[in-house]
């Protein structure tokens, strides 16, 4: 099956970048790339750096007992595999893995990464529905309704989840269950229990909510920077505030979970570059630059994957059960 996948990502990574290729002239696409700057590279590496440090801040209000040099490196590796392997949900699984090596710590660590992942689409939310509002471009007013409608659900599914009806209903169910069957059933509590644990931690504290949504905000923003230098490197001048809800819907697009999630996210940026009559050549250029720049990322993230599997430099992870 895994081997399926890898064809298939491999398959299909051709097929789109040789379809580019058929399309945009190999020549003029390799020019337009070169109108951008090693100076416009290395500063949107930098930021982006600087975007996954945000997010170790903004993940450890969720897990607090695992340091910022520690979350770091998970996310970076984390990078690295979704690039590299099976996309979204392959970085995913190796973030929990390296954050839940210790016996029956999966739980916690899938709950704290879901808590920081629905602060973080918040925030990305929150900033694109704002270049819709601000945005004097023409465009399809489905996008906006649609980033509006995933706003409000994803903020009522957050105070939802905090409520103490939820907690109550889940620990009646946990306890339910445990008093079926003795064997299977009281382990399936105990990790219901141990994830409701992690839950509560990681969404009790108000301050720290809304601490989290504003730095999910930030680090949108600062992918919108990058976004920006990158074009103004080759000669494509866009909005502020409609490269909010361009960088927004095309991360969203990158979410798909297996294969080729950087492939529809690259597609979704050309058809939406299309939008302000940017040519295919320029478009999918930037888009070659953006990938190039993630790509970058994952290496560093296979270096300290690399150390890892070298010297195991993570220690145990039974620090991140709840207290």
């Amino acid at each position: 099956m895994r081997l399926w996948l890898r064809a298939l990502k491999f398959v299909t990574f051709v097929a789109i970048i040789g379809l580019a290729f058929w399309l945009a002239d190999i020549h003029k696409l390799v020019a337009a790339i070169s109108r951008s700057s090693f100076t416009a590279i290395a500063v949107a590496l930098g930021m982006s750096i600087i975007a996954v440090g945000l997010n170790a801040v903004k993940w450890r209000f969720v897990i607090p007992a695992i340091g910022f040099v520690e979350l770091f490196k998970v996310l970076l590796i984390g990078q690295f595999y979704s690039f590299f392997f099976l996309g979204q949900a392959s970085g995913e699984a190796a973030k929990i893995y390296l954050i839940s090596r210790g016996p029956g710590n999966v739980s916690s660590a899938t709950v704290s990464i879901f808590a920081d992942r629905l602060t973080s689409f918040i925030g990305l939310l929150a900033v694109s529905v704002f270049g819709f509002a601000m945005s004097a471009s023409q465009y399809p007013p489905n996008l906006r309704r649609i980033a509006l409608t995933a706003l409000a659900l994803l903020v009522g599914v957050l105070a939802a989840l905090r409520h103490d009806a939820f907690f109550f209903h889940v620990e009646r169910v946990a306890s339910w269950i445990a008093g079926t069957t003795p064997r299977y059933s009281a382990a399936f509590a105990r990790t219901m229990r141990r994830a409701i644990q992690q839950w509560h931690l990681s969404v009790s504290n108000l301050w720290r909510i809304a601490a989290g949504l504003l730095i999910g905000a930030l680090v949108h923003i600062i992918n919108v920077q990058i976004f920006m230098i990158l074009a103004y490197g080759m000669g494509i001048h866009i909005d502020f505030f409609d490269w909010c809800w361009i960088a927004g819907l095309t991360s969203v697009a990158g979410l798909i979970p297996i294969t080729i999630g950087q492939m529809t996210s690259g597609g979704a940026l050309v058809a939406l570059l299309h939008l302000h009559d940017v040519s295919l050549v320029d478009a999918v250029a930037l888009s070659a630059l953006v990938l190039a720049v993630n790509g970058m990322l994952a290496l560093i993230g296979s270096v300290l994957e690399w150390h890892r599997l070298q010297y195991q430099t993570f220690p145990p992870a039974d620090r991140i059960e709840a207290k």
